[in-house]
Order: C-alpha cells, then sequence, then structure tokens
C-alpha cells in the first residue's frame, strides 16, 4: 500500500464519535479531513504535523511528527515482519491484530492496526497514548493506491487558505 483513502469514525477515550476523511501517501503524509461540526484538519507532511481548528480563529496547532503516534503509522518501515516498531501480533474474535510501539520512544504511545481475516482488509486502528488514552479509528470505504497529489498534503497552503477565510 502506498496510498489510501477511506472514511473514518474516530471514538475517543470520552465517548465523542467524530467523522470525516483520511488520506495517506507513504511514506509521510497524512490528512485526516473531519466533517461538520468538528471541522477541524490535521496534516502530517515530513516532520511537521499541523492541527487547523476552521471554527475558530485561533493560530493552526503545531507538532513534530515524531512526537505522535502517527510517527508509527507514517513509518517507511511498511513491512510488519522484521520492524523494529513490532510489539504484538496477535489473532482475536477473527480479527488479526499488529501492535506497533517505539521502545526508544515510549511517549510516543502505540498504535495497533486490526485487520479482517477474511478478505484481509485494513479495518481499525488504536491509538493509545502514553498516558493510556485510546482513541479507536474505524475505518470504512477504503480505496486502495489511488492517485492522490502532494498538493492535498501542502501545510503551507492549508495554512494560507485558512488564513485567507478569515479575512
Amino acid at each position: 500500500i502506498h496510498t489510501l483513502t477511506t472514511k473514518f469514525i474516530q471514538i475517543s477515550s470520552t465517548g465523542k464519535v467524530e467523522t470525516g476523511q483520511l488520506s495517506l501517501k507513504k511514506p509521510d503524509k497524512v490528512r485526516f479531513d473531519y466533517d461538520f461540526p468538528l471541522n477541524h484538519l490535521v496534516i502530517a507532511s515530513g516532520a511537521l504535523l499541523v492541527i487547523i481548528d476552521r471554527k475558530s480563529n485561533s493560530e493552526p496547532q503545531r507538532y513534530l511528527t515524531s512526537q505522535t503516534p502517527l510517527e508509527l503509522l507514517l513509518s517507511t518501515d511498511t513491512t510488519f515482519k522484521n520492524s523494529a516498531y513490532m510489539k504484538d501480533s496477535v489473532l482475536k474474535k477473527e480479527k488479526f491484530h499488529v501492535v506497533l510501539r517505539d521502545s526508544k520512544s515510549p511517549n510516543l504511545g502505540q498504535v495497533e492496526f486490526i485487520f479482517s481475516t477474511t478478505p484481509i482488509k485494513l479495518v481499525e486502528l488504536l491509538t493509545t497514548t502514553s498516558s493510556g488514552e485510546r482513541t479507536r479509528v474505524l475505518l470504512e470505504d477504503m480505496v486502495i493506491n489511488p492517485t492522490l497529489k502532494d498538493a492535498l498534503f501542502n501545510i503551507g497552503a492549508e495554512i494560507s487558505n485558512y488564513k485567507n477565510s478569515l479575512r
């Protein structure tokens, strides 16, 4: 898998549900477009992750991708077999679970990939922060290897668009 798009349903540890569209382009690009009413945009491209709250006038939040669990998702190691991040893999209730965690950076938390077995398909992501906060992301209507232009992940352009919309 080099690229993918999918609808998602995100369930926070408090039970709050948000929906949206996820776009991924390996090795280092991801975009979460949240639906109304949240209407956030989260983009990671290279070393930078930005969160834009389209409902507020506040400055976009900026983080290093390497300081978030997305670092594990965006890793250049696309095979789990010999991954330095591999923590565990197990078959539970007809779903295969692969848990990734960077033992050198436990503050990142971990990402669990959950696959259906018939057919083999990624159906869920489960992130756990170092403080134990868990977020489930259910994936639906996934399209594997669509053409995704780099402009979709252009953080500078998205920040400019956001600032222009405030005028």
